[in-house]
């Protein structure tokens, strides 16, 4: 999948400024919402390596920070008048440049087995399933939902 540089443009450092921003998308995004003090204290971490995706606001953000040799993938969401346009895969090119220029070889991620949208970018981009780990995604669920550990080797 080719990523538009014309969306990698549009991608900028995430700051602490972003918290409520990103606290938004991600409470619209995921099951189990993070508070944007909780986001705060992502971003402000040592290893935060996290951006966030500009089009007359906020449209998207990885939540993302790198240690050692790897880099990790904590949460990327898109506004959803915005998904299947590019920017979860501009996000991820993004990130993917970040964590390499960082020291990284490698991007772990995980992935709930039953968002197969997400499984599907992921794919596209390179990363492999490597491990599953039973009922991981429990919060705001009326059952538990397996994850699937995804990685990718960064090229040199």
């Amino acid at each position: 999948m080719s990523v538009s540089q014309d969306k990698r443009d549009l991608l900028r450092g995430a700051d602490l400024a972003d918290a409520e921003a990103i606290a938004v998308l991600q409470r619209a995004s995921f099951d189990d919402p993070w508070s944007a003090e909780s986001v705060r204290r992502l971003l402000d971490g040592p290893a935060n390596l996290s951006l966030v995706a500009e089009d007359g606001g906020v449209v998207g953000f990885l939540i993302g920070q790198c240690v050692v040799d790897t880099a990790e993938v904590l949460a990327v969401a898109v506004d959803d008048d915005r998904r299947r346009a590019g920017w979860g895969a501009a996000l991820l090119a993004g990130f993917e440049a970040v964590a390499a220029a960082s020291g990284a070889d490698r991007v772990l991620l995980d992935v709930a087995s039953d968002n197969a949208a997400a499984e599907a970018l992921y794919r596209s981009r390179g990363y492999e399933t490597v491990a599953r780990r039973d009922r991981y995604y429990a919060a705001g669920r009326p059952s538990p939902v397996d994850a699937l550990v995804m990685v990718k080797i960064l090229s040199a």
